[in-house]
């Protein structure tokens, strides 16, 4: 694959030679995670990995709907560098990804009774639910080695 010739004052020239395409067996959801007031950033990943994290991933529902379930833990190692480049510091301390198969397998497990009596009372112990937001949409994939 030949890389697209660009320049600064016009658009790509020539394109790859294949354009990579939604994927159409799975689905993500983004979860931008605020924590809770109060709590470092360490009690917040040491709760989120060790214990809400097992909470949601031993449901059944879960179990039975999600492809992956994946925790992002926030590092500020890069704020300065991002920062300097003129990025905005976000003020989430990670981001959760699920997978499925569709949207609705996904939100089959948040609207699930095993789901409001184990896991979204524990929300309460580690994040700042009106501040937590979530971003959904279709993968397509460039690199993936």
């Amino acid at each position: 694959m030949s890389n697209p010739v660009v320049s600064s004052s016009s658009p790509a020239t020539s394109a790859p030679a294949s354009i990579p395409q939604v994927r159409k067996d799975r689905v993500r959801v983004i979860g931008l995670m605020a924590k809770k007031p109060g709590m470092t950033d360490d009690e917040f990943y040491t709760y989120w990995r060790e214990v809400h994290g097992p909470l949601f991933a031993n449901m059944e529902i879960t179990k039975k709907n999600i492809l992956k379930y994946e925790q992002h833990h926030y590092t500020t190692a890069f704020e300065e560098g991002v920062a300097a480049m003129g990025f905005d510091v976000v003020p989430y301390r990670g981001v959760a990804v699920f997978e499925a198969e569709s949207y609705a397998k996904i939100f089959e497990v948040f609207q699930s009774e095993e789901y409001m009596r184990v896991v979204f009372p524990d929300e309460a112990n580690f994040i700042e639910r009106s501040k937590t937001g979530f971003i959904a949409g279709g993968l397509v994939t460039y690199i993936d080695n």
